[in-house]
Formats: C-alpha cells, sequence, structure tokens
C-alpha cells in the first residue's frame, strides 16, 4: 500500500509540476526503492516521466555536463521496456541512476559558477555536494576521485560562509569557487 501511495504522489506531483531548474532527484532514489522491492514495471513509469523531467531541466542550460546527464538519460532509457517486463539488469540500473544524479548535480554547480556568483547560494551548493559526494563510488578513478572526495569536502565546509555579508563572504565566494571549479573538472574527466 506504502508503495502504491508513492506512485500515487509521484504522478500527481509530475502532473501539478512543471519541470525546471528544480527536478527532485529524489524521485530518483525513489524508483530505486521500488526496483530493489521487486516492483520493477511501477519502477518503470516513474523512472519514465523522471527522464523526462531531467531532459526538460537540461535543455534550458548548456554546459559542458548536458551531453554527459543526455547521455545517462539516454542509456536509462533503453532500461524502460525490460522494467515495465520486469527483466530488468538492477545493477546496471542503479549505476546509471546514480551517475544521472551526479552528472545533473555537476551540472547545475557548474551553472551556479558561470552565473555569476555563488553568494547566497549555500543551500543549493551544499545539496548539489552532497548528491557528487554519494556518487562518488560510482567513478572508477580511486585517484582521481579520493582527490574530488578532499576536495567536496572543503566546499562543502566552507559554503555556509556563502550567505553571510561583506568581505568575508567574498572571500569565501573566491575560495569555494576555485575548489569548486577544480570539483567540477575532475568530475568532467571521470564522468
Amino acid at each position: 500500500m506504502k508503495k502504491i501511495s508513492l506512485v500515487l504522489a509521484f504522478l500527481a506531483a509530475i502532473s501539478t509540476h512543471t519541470f525546471s531548474q528544480n527536478f527532485d532527484l529524489s524521485i530518483l532514489d525513489k524508483a530505486g526503492t521500488l526496483i530493489n522491492d521487486g516492483h520493477q514495471k511501477k519502477a518503470g513509469l516513474v523512472l519514465s516521466d523522471a527522464l523526462m523531467g531531467i531532459k526538460d531541466e537540461v535543455s534550458g542550460t548548456s554546459n559542458s555536463f548536458t551531453p554527459k546527464v543526455l547521455s545517462q538519460v539516454s542509456a536509462l532509457s533503453s532500461f524502460i521496456p525490460a522494467l515495465k517486463s520486469g527483466n530488468a539488469n538492477v545493477s546496471g540500473i542503479q549505476k546509471i541512476i546514480s551517475l544521472i544524479k551526479t552528472a545533473v548535480a555537476a551540472q547545475r554547480l557548474k551553472g551556479m559558477l558561470n552565473g555569476g556568483g555563488l553568494l547566497g547560494k549555500s543551500s543549493q551548493i551544499q545539496s548539489n555536494v552532497g548528491i557528487l559526494q554519494s556518487g562518488l563510488s560510482m567513478l572508477d578513478n580511486s585517484g582521481s576521485t579520493s582527490k574530488l572526495s578532499k576536495l567536496l569536502n572543503v566546499v562543502g565546509k566552507k559554503s555556509g560562509k556563502l550567505d553571510g555579508s561583506g568581505f568575508g563572504a567574498k572571500l569565501a565566494e573566491k575560495a569555494i569557487s576555485k575548489k569548486l571549479g577544480s570539483s567540477l573538472n575532475l568530475i568532467e574527466g571521470l564522468l
């Protein structure tokens, strides 16, 4: 019953929500839970709608992560028929879901960097950095992922200073921009 409520809540959200820059990536986690619980057909429906939302979000932006997001969305789309028939490769789907979340978070952060300022955006930065950190295990290069993890930890810890004002916030913005840029360059090479 709980699973059905989850699917209904998701479908209600889709019918009233216009996907834009704020697509809720946790919907992918909910689809993953459905898959793990053996509800592949329901997960296929949820993922079909989620992929449309992700495409809508990335179509409004263009940076170096856009093709990476769309490539992963295409890869996951190819699994939808198998999900709907109940015969999907669960581990492959879970990996692609993680890679999509990582690529979308990276794209959002790159957009913030290119958008001219990080001040006042600490919660957005922390949220997307958290998504990147959780996706590191799916990236293959251990040397680069170790360095990336350290950079993201610094960004996460210092990003709270971006909600301040004055000279301290400006200094924090400059330092965070540099670390975040380095992080995104590493991620771009790993995706």
